[in-house]
């Protein structure tokens, strides 16, 4: 008697893991010339703003911004300070949570969370020691969204660096 091999099982291992790869994101480096910024967006994001004052990009539930600050009152201040200070009087964000500190190759970097008009606000604060500039950049959506975005929104703010 001989024995067929089965050619069943890469098919199916094919079909099982054909939803979770059609589901994987896209990403797409931006460069923020202005300040030699670099990140990465899912690519369904399109930019809607690029200027010196501002680099903003949506998608359908979805907002990003990336703004320099320039102020004054923030010379002297630590990090933690910078990212409160922003949140709360930039964005006039309410329930912002404990800064988590993030590590950053050529930059200081943490963020907060908080919400307005019923959305979830992740916002990160940068500052380049280097050539004394800060910036700040936000990832906002519904709350309903939280499950599904919450992540994506986390691999932004973790993938900014200055360019060389």
């Amino acid at each position: 008697m001989t024995r067929r091999k089965s050619a069943s099982f890469p098919f199916v291992l094919v079909f099982i893991l054909f939803p979770v790869m059609v589901q994987a994101q896209v990403w797409q480096s931006y460069e923020w010339a202005y300040y030699h910024l670099q990140f990465e967006l899912p690519q369904e994001f399109a930019v809607t703003t690029n200027t010196e004052e501002a680099l903003e990009a949506s998608k359908e539930g979805i907002e990003f911004g990336l703004y320099p600050l320039k102020d004054s009152a923030l010379e002297g201040l630590d990090l933690a300070g910078f990212v409160i200070k922003m949140a709360e009087d930039d964005l006039n964000l309410s329930e912002i949570d404990e800064m988590e500190l993030l590590e950053f190759e050529s930059m200081s970097g943490g963020f907060v969370s908080g919400t307005k008009d019923g959305r979830i606000y992740l916002v990160l604060g940068l500052m380049d020691k280097e050539n004394k500039n800060n910036y700040y950049a936000y990832v906002a959506f519904e709350k309903e969204m939280e499950m599904e975005v919450a992540e994506d929104a986390m691999e932004i703010l973790l993938s900014f660096d200055l360019l060389d």
